[in-house]
């Protein structure tokens, strides 16, 4: 049976034999102004066991899977921030939209400059009944920021807001004060996310209501802001405090959690991960070199622009001097020492110096600049953030039109990058 004990944070020291997986500590927030605060509404802590199962949810296609994922990706991915040490403690405040809570801390411990958000794992515990069992499952809506610095007030920079709904929850509609069950949960973006590392916050907005009819019925499980075991900070920026806003937008006075009888135990659970460090490559390539219409092409970035240009040299190998003339870009996987044919466009001895499945295809112009000079860029291509395409190898050539001539330009290969 469960039992309640009310404290105040700043004078009451809780015993450590009071922590038994049942008791319910509500922690008072009378210092709100009572206009901003609903009946029985307040920050809730519950002792009780780590979460037993874990879940992915795929943004992309809106899917949710129970275990660990095996996913089919090149890249890889590093923890850039991690606070998954669990206390033993879950939280809980007013939901319906009600309250939403702010943790800060310092992303960038472990050095990797891509700064692309591709994945994030917390735990949660929900009451509602579950999808499978016919209910609306449990429901948070997430934020991510930079710039925030604990009891600073509004974020400086939104880098993500996102709503999770229909999670796998509880086998029975319940409360915080019934029965529930907790959940690890790996969230995979659609794309990846840019997001600096330095001061960051990450929110937790209680969104739906128990059976209780006033508190969440999903709520975040908590973490220590150091190892749960170890002495000091963890190096990662995080105090135990949690800025509590309800309604969002208004701050209510700091709730600092007693740490003499439990530890550094309050904040919110989460791993930031990113794409790992992956640097992008481009070299040029022209086998045996009599392609004579040279192309450049950058390092392909993914969630970039890439750029692929052409200079055609003139003298002996002219493409006319018409302002403009067209020319097709084909991306492939792979530079060759290719065959030597003859254009059906003028008969000149070109080289094939790509091949493998055909990536991506684009045109352009080149231009006239005298002499019998030319030169062209093509439209800069919108590389997707996908993690997917990070490791990637290509090769790209150019089939050059003008002057009653078509020949193959010379080449550039390179692997796709995170940075």
């Amino acid at each position: 049976m469960s039992s309640e004990v009310s404290l105040s944070l700043r004078s009451f020291v809780v015993p450590s034999w009071i922590l038994g997986p049942f008791w319910i500590l509500w922690i008072s927030l009378f210092v709100a102004p009572a206009a901003a605060q609903q009946p029985g509404s307040g920050l809730l802590i519950r002792h009780q066991a780590r979460p037993s199962a874990s879940l992915t949810v795929d943004l992309a296609t809106g899917t949710v899977s129970r275990g660990p994922r095996v996913l089919d990706k090149v890249g890889t991915t590093t923890a850039d921030f991690s606070n998954l040490d669990l206390a033993g403690f879950s939280g809980i405040d007013t939901g319906a939209g009600f309250c939403e809570w702010f943790d800060a801390g310092t992303k960038g411990f472990a050095g990797n400059q891509s700064d692309l958000m591709s994945d994030i794992v917390f735990a949660y515990c929900s009451a509602k009944l579950a999808p499978a069992s016919g209910g609306p499952g449990g429901s948070v809506t997430l934020g991510f920021y930079e710039g925030y610095v604990a009891g600073g007030g509004a974020p400086t920079t939104t880098v993500a807001r996102f709503t999770l709904s229909g999670l796998p929850a509880n086998s029975a509609s319940s409360s915080f004060f019934g029965g529930f069950r907790c959940f690890f949960l790996r969230v995979i973006f659609a794309g990846l996310v840019p997001f600096a590392d330095g001061p960051i916050g990450y929110s937790w907005h209680f969104i739906d209501v128990g059976s209780d009819g006033v508190l969440a019925g999903t709520w975040p499980f908590l973490a220590c802001v150091q190892s749960c075991s170890g002495p000091g900070p963890d190096g990662q920026g995080m105090i135990d405090t949690i800025d509590e806003y309800c309604p969002p937008g208004t701050l209510r006075p700091p709730v600092i959690f007693p740490t003499s009888a439990f530890g550094y135990v309050f904040s919110i659970s989460m791993e930031i991960r990113e794409a790992t460090d992956l640097l992008a490559t481009a070299a040029p390539w022209n086998s045996q070199n009599f392609n004579r219409d040279l192309l450049t092409a950058q390092p392909i970035v993914v969630g970039a622009a890439w750029s692929v240009s052409l200079h055609v040299p003139g003298g002996t190998h002219p493409h006319g001097t018409a302002a403009s003339a067209p020319m097709v870009a084909r991306v492939r996987t792979t530079a060759i020492n290719g065959a030597n044919v003859l254009s059906p466009i003028g008969g000149r001895l070109t080289e094939v110096l790509i091949t493998g499945p055909l990536l991506a295809m684009f045109v352009g112009t080149h231009t006239h600049t005298g002499g019998g000079v030319r030169d062209g860029t093509f439209p800069p291509q919108a590389v997707p953030g996908a993690l997917e395409l990070v490791g990637v190898p290509w090769a790209v050539q150019a089939t050059v039109l003008g002057g009653g001539f078509a020949d193959l330009s010379s080449a550039a290969f390179g692997v796709t990058g995170s940075l």
